[in-house]
C-alpha cells in the first residue's frame, strides 16, 4: 500500500525505478518505490535485452543532430551505463553476455550512414567496425532483462518496493494519490516512462507500442549478435538456448502505434512472421507480446523536475533504449535530488 509519507516516492517498477533505488542507498537516502502492476510490468519485462550504447539513431546521424562533443557524450554515458548496471546486478544470473552487435544497412543511403559512423566513432575513441554490410560493436552486450531488474530490486531494503499500487495523481509539493490514500513525499520521482502523461500529462513523452514475438529453438545459428536494421525499427536476437525473438516494424504502421495499449495487433505480428521465415527460423512461433515505449522530441531521456510541480521530478522518456540509458539517468537524477 502507499505509505503516509517517506523521503523519496519513486513511482514505476522498471529498470529506471530499481536503479533509482540501487542510487539512493547508496547515498543513504530513505525511499519506497511503488508499482501498479508488478516489477518490469512494463517495457522493462518486454523488451529484446539489448545493451547498445547510443540512441535509436546512427552515430552520424546524432553528430548531425546533437553536434559531435554532445553526441560523444552521449555514446560515453551508455557505455558506462552498460557496465555499472551490470556490476550493480551483482553475482545474479541475469543472462548476460557481451557478444557485441551488428547495424544491418537496409539499403545504400544507410549504409553510407553506418560507414560513417565507424570511421567517426573510431575517431571518437569508440570500438566499431564497418564490414561492408553492418556496423559491428564489439562492447555491445545482451540480458534477460526482467532478471536484471529482479537482482537490482533484491538488493532494496525489505518493505521499501510496493506492487499493486496504482498512483492515480500527483500534486505540486510531494503529494501523491493512490486507491483512495494520500502519501507526502519530500520528493516524487516518476520512473513511468511511456506512462508518464498519464499521471503528468504536461511531460512531453509520447507513448509508442513495441510488437515482438518469439520462436522454438532452432538449432543452428541464426544470429551470432543482437542486431539492427533499418534505423533501429526492426530488431532480434538468438537466445543461448535457441529461441529467436524478433521485434520492431512499427514504422510500417506509426499511426497505429503511437497508443500505451500492450496488446499485439495482427499487421505488425505478421511482418514479424515474415522476417523470422526470411532469416530461415523454421519452427513455430510460441509468444508474442507488446510493451509500451516513451519517447521525447529530442530522443534523449527527460531527467529532472517537473515544470510547475514543487518536489516531483521525471527520469523517463528513454526513446526504446531504456536498458541503455535507465541506470546512469537514474544516477544524474539522484545527485540532483
Amino acid at each position: 500500500m502507499l505509505p503516509d509519507s517517506c523521503d523519496v516516492l519513486v513511482v514505476g517498477g522498471g529498470i529506471t525505478g530499481v536503479s533509482l533505488m540501487h542510487h539512493l542507498r547508496e547515498r543513504g537516502i530513505s525511499a519506497v518505490l511503488v508499482e501498479r502492476d508488478h516489477l518490469a510490468a512494463g517495457a522493462s519485462g518486454r523488451n529484446a535485452g539489448f545493451l547498445l550504447a547510443g540512441v535509436a539513431e546512427n552515430y552520424a546521424a546524432a553528430v548531425r543532430t546533437y553536434g559531435r562533443e554532445r553526441a560523444r557524450e552521449v555514446w560515453a554515458i551508455t557505455v558506462e551505463n552498460h557496465d555499472r548496471q551490470v556490476e550493480a546486478a551483482g553475482d545474479s544470473d541475469i543472462g548476460y553476455a557481451r557478444s557485441g552487435s551488428a547495424i544491418l544497412a537496409s539499403g545504400p543511403d544507410e549504409a553510407s550512414e553506418l560507414q560513417l559512423s565507424a570511421e567517426l566513432l573510431t575517431e571518437d575513441g569508440f570500438d566499431a567496425r564497418w564490414d561492408g554490410r553492418a556496423l559491428l560493436n564489439p562492447r555491445d552486450g545482451e540480458v534477460y532483462p526482467t532478471r536484471l531488474v529482479a537482482a537490482m530490486a533484491r538488493r532494496a531494503p525489505a518493505g521499501s518496493i510496493r506492487e499493486g499500487v496504482n498512483v492515480t495523481a500527483v500534486e505540486s509539493g510531494g503529494v501523491v494519490h493512490a486507491d483512495g490514500a494520500t502519501c507526502r513525499a519530500g520528493a516524487v520521482v516518476l520512473a513511468t516512462n511511456g506512462f508518464t502523461a498519464e499521471v503528468v500529462p504536461q511531460v512531453d513523452i509520447e507513448a509508442n507500442r513495441a510488437q515482438m514475438l518469439a520462436t522454438e529453438p532452432e538449432r543452428a545459428r541464426i544470429a551470432e549478435h543482437p542486431t539492427y536494421s533499418h534505423h533501429g525499427y526492426r530488431y532480434w536476437r538468438q537466445l543461448p538456448t535457441g529461441e529467436v525473438l524478433m521485434g520492431g516494424w512499427r514504422d510500417t504502421s506509426p499511426a497505429s502505434e503511437r497508443t500505451s495499449e500492450a496488446e499485439p495487433t495482427t499487421p505488425i505480428q505478421s511482418h514479424l512472421d515474415e522476417a523470422v521465415l526470411r532469416l530461415g527460423v523454421r519452427g513455430r512461433v510460441t509468444h508474442r507480446w507488446a510493451g509500451t515505449m516513451g519517447f521525447t522530441t529530442t530522443g534523449l531521456p527527460l531527467v529532472g523536475p517537473v515544470d510547475g510541480l514543487k518536489n516531483v521530478y521525471v527520469c523517463a522518456g528513454f526513446n526504446g533504449h531504456g536498458m541503455g540509458f535507465a541506470f546512469m539517468s537514474a544516477e544524474r537524477l539522484v545527485e540532483m535530488l
